[in-house]
């Protein structure tokens, strides 16, 4: 009965995303697989006929895999560059360590336990829980089941136990993070009017010249609302809207005078605020300052809405396709700073053929490169190469007419779909070679080679991170970023509120996945 499977592959694979996406929903105490329930469904489906496995369209999965790095790439190019140079030390740390996790991999398991290197590479992929160093570890294999099985053991493994990891980090409670001052960046933002009964200097006030708070709105005494364009000085009997963190905001309000009865927002007859959708590709990639919304219009952006978080929209904020832009504005200004912004729903999955077709093929070209080392060899293939070329883009943001970036929502559905298509072709193709060597001896064998290997691979970068003077929120981020599971980080964000979590995410996100693609061409050479 189970040939069916075999016979009707198209249905087979959108079963296995269905089933094994309702999977990854289910929690297991504070684990959720995630889009690797796809994967464990696949193995399950396909351990049950031989012929299931082969059946898997050929090159679809190496499509699945193209979209989901190249999107990765796009989205983690800026944060890594951005970082590049003030975390330096801690990237070197995160290097050193999972090179030496590799050899400690490929020393138990190799030479200890005469475990072959496909396995071990895809079980170090495993405990990295990347699937591009899967994808690498199948094409440097003679057998691409031998990696699934391995990575299949390890990736479970690797999520228990960074969170375990993070748990423990996030109860310390003395870490000092002499080197990690906060960004000074606020968690939330707040919009207050305040009465002014003092006279004060702009520039003066808490937080006013260090661009964490802004003003938006100002009403001269006895005079109309008017959008805050150049403020210097406040007078006693004026009103001013404040916008910035909570403590920004006190700070001003007890500098200036007291909180207003009355929001001048509230009266909108002179001047308007709205939220405004980012669509003009024109604007993408340039910052609040660049986009000129003073001089064009007399308006002010004061807010960001970018996926679930608010970001004070300082002169220097690059914004993105997708950005909900807050803008106040004259009242009879408004349709034209909508039209310039593009506030177009239909735009906001929209994908530019032309960029994103440029985009990977220079990736695939980039991939084809080898170096032979002894009977290793190595290239970035169709794993790293895309990965690379859209980090690069990523950080480019935009070419002349070519914008590169993706809007946000795109970018994410494109790569859940890549992901899952990937995961369910690994699964199906895999699932007889792992009923036959997971649940063995030699399947236990494999396992305490990567339980010894992880506990030491994540123990070292939190020693790094100490060692650094990272901040207790950083470490967690930079963990997670490290294993480069995004479950990993919403744990991590669950323990601790802090936007370092997610800028240490992103500063060893994408670089783990390249150093982990060459380790694992290495392995598999064992």
């Amino acid at each position: 009965m189970w040939q069916f499977f075999a016979d009707y592959p198209w249905f087979t694979l959108f079963i296995v995303i269905a089933a094994g996406s309702l999977f990854g929903m289910v929690r297991f105490g504070p684990v959720k697989l995630g889009a690797a329930g796809v994967l464990f469904v696949g193995l399950l489906l396909g351990a049950l006929d031989p012929d299931i496995g082969p059946a898997v369209p050929a090159g679809l999965p190496v499509l699945g895999l193209a979209l989901y790095v190249y999107t990765v790439g796009l989205e983690a190019g800026p944060a890594f560059f951005r970082e590049l140079r003030p975390q330096l030390a801690v990237m070197t740390g995160a290097v050193v360590a999972l090179v030496v996790t590799a050899l400690a991999v490929g020393f138990l398991g190799g030479t200890v336990l005469g475990i072959g290197g496909p396995y071990l590479a895809g079980g170090y992929a495993g405990i990295g829980t990347t699937t591009p160093g899967l994808a690498a570890a199948q094409a440097s294999s003679a057998d691409p089941t031998e990696p699934a099985t391995g990575y299949a053991i390890g990736y479970p493994l690797a999520v228990v136990l960074t969170i375990l990891f993070v748990a423990a980090v996030a109860a310390v409670r003395n870490w000092p993070g002499r080197r990690d001052p906060g960004s000074g960046l606020p968690e939330e933002l707040v919009t207050r009017t305040v009465d002014v009964t003092r006279a004060v200097h702009w520039s003066g006030l808490p937080g006013a010249a260090e661009g964490q708070l802004l003003a938006s709105v100002h009403r001269p005494a006895g005079g109309t609302p008017g959008v805050v364009r150049d403020l210097d000085a406040l007078a006693p009997g004026d009103q001013v809207v404040l916008v910035g963190g909570p403590g920004a905001v006190a700070a001003g309000t007890t500098a200036l005078g007291e909180p207003a009865p009355i929001h001048l927002l509230d009266r909108r007859d002179v001047v308007d605020y709205r939220r405004i959708l980012l669509t003009n590709p024109d604007l993408a990639g340039r910052t609040v300052a660049e986009i000129a919304l003073g001089d064009r219009y007399g308006a002010k952006a004061t807010r960001v809405r970018r996926g679930d978080q608010d970001l004070l929209a300082h002169e220097d904020l690059l914004l993105q396709l997708d950005d909900r832009i807050r803008v106040v504005m004259p009242r009879e200004r408004t349709a034209e700073v909508t039209a310039f912004l593009g506030d177009t729903e239909a735009k906001v999955s929209e994908v530019s053929a032309v960029s994103m077709g440029l985009g990977l093929a220079a990736g695939f070209l980039l991939g084809i490169p080898s170096l032979t080392i002894g009977s290793t060899t190595l290239s970035l293939g169709t794993a790293a190469g895309p990965l690379v070329m859209a980090m690069v883009l990523g950080r480019l943001r935009r070419t002349g007419p070519l914008v590169w970036v993706l809007p946000t929502r795109a970018n994410l559905t494109l790569r859940q779909i890549g992901l899952l298509v990937f995961l369910a072709c690994v699964g199906l193709s895999s699932g007889y070679a792992f009923r036959r060597d997971a649940f063995s001896l030699f399947g236990l064998k494999l396992l305490a080679v990567l339980l010894a290997a992880a506990v030491l691979s994540y123990a070292s970068v939190l020693l790094v991170a100490r060692l650094l003077g990272q901040s207790r929120p950083r470490t967690m981020g930079l963990l997670a970023g490290y294993v480069g599971n995004p479950a990993i980080t919403a744990y991590a964000n669950s323990r601790v509120s802090d936007s370092r979590v997610n800028t240490g995410y992103a500063t060893l996100f994408a670089l783990a996945i390249l150093v982990k693609i060459v380790c694992i061409q290495l392995i598999v050479g064992l």
